[in-house]
């Protein structure tokens, strides 16, 4: 994008900013670039909802200081984009700079992870609804990582899919025989589904429409079947990337680990799952233990 050429150039020659924030800021915009051109957004008509989710985004795998530095390029950037002209608004305006006091994630039990996988599927879309789920929670991708592969990425004989992450970085996600199994019939009805529209299409995932199935549509989905089984907690793809990492800690999988396998940055990201493990722990003991509650 020219604009961020522009801009890079704007803030080291008249705002004479120090090297490292340029960098910083080229690096952080750059990023935001790619994410942008993934989902096929436009930077000039980005809504308020697109910059609260790219937020969120970003809360899930960085640091707070580092999302802190990230959104504060954007408002920058959009700050200087509005003096051009070149926008009518920011939509960061309003979006916290800070992020939410950490609190324990969401998460499904093992008992509603099974209840939700085992909805009657009776059409192309619910098969597609049911994938979704599996997929997520199965390999822990974020939303965005899932949307984004492709057919060709899966490695069915090693049983693992390759997902390029946040900055590019690339990483090898698992799934499970049955997972393997229900993966290739979900192929063969996403086969004869894109043949009775007349399409073609490389996304693992596809829309009603058959195209890639889009950001927006995925967390639709997530909305729409938390009122179908009548839940009362949160559940959205981050609500099951959660439960893939709390049930694996649960059963013991070593936390680093489980950051590999989220793609976080820094392991202190992942630890509040050790945190979630504890807070369950501690629950069976006080409803189990004969001395618990004394």
């Amino acid at each position: 994008m020219g604009a961020i050429d522009d801009f890079i150039s704007y803030i080291s020659k008249v705002r004479s900013l120090s090297a490292n924030t340029v960098k910083s800021y080229a690096n952080d915009l750059k990023a935001w670039e790619r994410y942008m051109a993934n989902r096929g957004l436009d930077p000039v008509s980005l809504t308020r909802e697109d910059a609260a989710l790219y937020a969120e985004y970003l809360q899930d795998g960085f640091a707070e200081r580092s999302v802190l530095r990230k959104l504060t390029a954007l408002r920058t950037f959009y700050a200087y984009l509005e003096r051009k002209g070149a926008v009518s608004s920011d939509p960061f305006l309003g979006i916290s700079m800070r992020q939410k006091a950490r609190r324990l994630p969401s998460v499904l039990t093992e008992e509603e992870v099974k209840e939700l996988l085992s909805l009657p599927r009776p059409g192309f879309p619910d098969e597609r609804d049911h994938m979704l789920f599996l997929f997520v929670y199965n390999t822990g991708c974020r939303i965005s990582e899932a949307l984004s592969v492709d057919t060709g990425d899966i490695d069915y004989a090693r049983r693992r899919i390759l997902i390029r992450g946040k900055g590019g970085k690339e990483r090898f996600v698992f799934f499970s025989p049955s997972t393997a199994s229900e993966m290739r019939k979900y192929m063969e009805a996403r086969s004869a589904y894109l043949s009775s529209l007349g399409k073609q299409c490389d996304a693992f995932l596809i829309g009603d429409k058959g195209g890639r199935l889009p950001f927006s549509s995925a967390h639709i989905i997530f909305d729409e079947y938390r009122a179908r089984l009548g839940w009362q907690k949160e559940f959205t793809p981050h609500t099951l990337r959660h439960s893939f990492a709390t049930h694996m800690m649960d059963r013991g999988a070593d936390i680093r680990l489980v950051q590999e396998l989220l793609g976080h940055e820094s392991i202190s990201t992942t630890q509040i799952y050790t945190h979630v493990s504890r807070g369950r722990l501690r629950r069976v003991y006080e409803e189990t233990h004969p001395h618990a509650k004394e």
